[in-house]
């Protein structure tokens, strides 16, 4: 995300006046932040197939509710409803994961911050700072057979980013014998 941000801020507006300061990791890894400020902040089941495919999705609830009354984090692909207290944090794969939160109570408050990568803003830097079909107009004859390699390579690792179940028992495997 870094190297994809300082990209675009590096690059500048139309005229090269750089978009912002430096990348900053105390303002957090995420390129994107919504903040939702309707009382009863509630969504229904949805994935943001906007948003980039192989990167984490940060959620936080804000507000005074009774998080085991109402208010769950319904992960509908894995079929878990948990409780999701105000302040808790969560980080899903958001494009990928079917995700809602359930409402709350009458005078009860729900907020939330949410922070994400744009998938958008990945495809631009990779793309040569422009859009998909500018990049196609812009390549020769080839260009749409090189776009769809480029696109499938991409995606391979973009899967490959994420952690295999081998690697995680290779992991526990490996932590049990030093123990």
């Amino acid at each position: 995300m870094r190297e994809t941000v300082e990209a675009i801020r590096a690059k500048g507006d139309e005229s090269g006046v750089p978009l912002r300061r430096p990348y900053d990791d105390q303002l957090g890894v995420f390129p994107c932040l919504s903040v939702n400020l309707g009382l009863q902040s509630t969504s229904s089941p949805h994935t943001d197939d906007g948003n980039l495919a192989q990167s984490w999705c940060s959620i936080t609830p804000l507000g005074l509710f009774n998080p085991k009354k109402g208010g769950h984090l319904v992960l509908w692909d894995l079929g878990l409803v948990i409780d999701f207290p105000p302040g808790s944090t969560v980080l899903i794969p958001s494009a990928l994961i079917l995700h809602s939160n359930t409402s709350i109570r009458p005078g009860e408050t729900r907020f939330s911050i949410v922070q994400y990568a744009a998938g958008g803003l990945f495809r631009w830097v990779n793309n040569g700072h422009m859009t998909e079909a500018d990049k196609l107009a812009k390549t020769p004859m080839k260009g749409p057979d090189l776009c769809e390699t480029e696109q499938k390579l991409r995606w391979e690792k973009a899967v490959n980013m994420f952690t295999k179940v081998e690697e995680l028992t290779d992991d526990l495997l490996n932590n049990a014998a030093h123990v």
